[in-house]
């Protein structure tokens, strides 16, 4: 049995957790930058909310402006916010490709099982981008790191988003489904090139990565197959049926069996 003395054991204490802290660098550095953002040329203009100290004061109060009505949206669509994501504003891409996992789109959300970021470059300085990672959160939270990272399908999860998003289809609810119909059959050649939903369960397959590189095309076909599905679903189950979902997958219930039981059981009410 080895015996160390004290101060040997703090010296080897010490070691490990540098050598802790090397790995965790290496393996996640976008986590870092985001845990590290106060210290990178970023300051807190709110709370959680932090911007690249190159932006203006005008962008910086549009952001603020964008952040609060994100935040209607999200308790507008859920009933209230559970998500309490740290925001950072990056005033360029090369800021934001310290953050993000995919160096493209406007924005884009991080999470752990001690913390979670929304992070954005100036294209996603509108309340459509803002609003849509805040529902990536909004999952997360209502789930759990594990559960949202292991338990949904990719296009559930970007097909919720969608529905605070009206980049791609009408704000009305009653009509967003017709909107998703329409932008659908226009980007993949009246469904001919539309992935199937199997197709887009992981990241990877959603964006069509390859060497670290989102397909633009594979992208936009890959959000409208999933928004056309969630407002089609979300138009026979209601809220009603998402928050029953969000508590039986975090109950453990697998979600394809849950998603299609919650389905028929609202069909026969039609």
């Amino acid at each position: 049995m080895i015996r160390w003395s004290g101060k040997q054991l703090i010296i080897n204490i010490l070691l490990f957790s540098i050598f802790l802290l090397a790995a965790y660098y290496l393996w996640f550095p976008p986590i870092w930058a985001c845990q590290t953002v106060r210290f990178r040329g970023f300051s807190k203009i709110a709370p959680s909310v932090y911007v690249s100290d190159q932006t203006s004061k005008p962008r910086q109060d549009s952001l603020l402006q964008f952040i609060n009505q994100a935040h209607k949206r999200i308790r507008s669509f859920w009933g209230a916010q559970s998500g309490e994501a740290t925001i950072i504003f990056c005033s360029n891409r090369e800021e934001y490709q310290k953050f993000c996992l995919l160096y493209e789109g406007a924005g884009c959300s991080l999470g752990t099982p001690t913390g979670s970021w929304i992070i954005l470059n100036p294209d996603g300085l509108n309340v459509d981008v803002i609003a849509h990672e805040m529902c990536h959160d909004e999952l997360f939270a209502r789930l759990g790191w594990m559960k949202a990272k292991s338990s949904l399908p990719q296009w559930f999860d970007e097909g919720m988003a969608l529905m605070v998003d009206y980049r791609y289809s009408d704000p009305d609810p009653s009509r967003r489904y017709i909107g998703y119909v329409q932008e659908w059959d226009i980007l993949t050649n009246h469904g001919k090139t539309a992935p199937h939903l199997q197709d887009i369960v992981t990241l990877n397959g959603f964006f069509g990565t390859q060497r670290g590189q989102a397909d633009p095309t594979r992208t936009a076909q890959s959000y409208v197959t999933s928004g056309k599905e969630v407002s089609r679903w979300l138009g026979l189950v209601g809220q009603d049926g998402l928050l029953r979902i969000i508590q039986q997958v975090r109950d453990g219930y697998e979600f394809d069996n849950a998603y299609r039981e919650i389905e028929q059981y609202h069909r026969p009410k039609l």
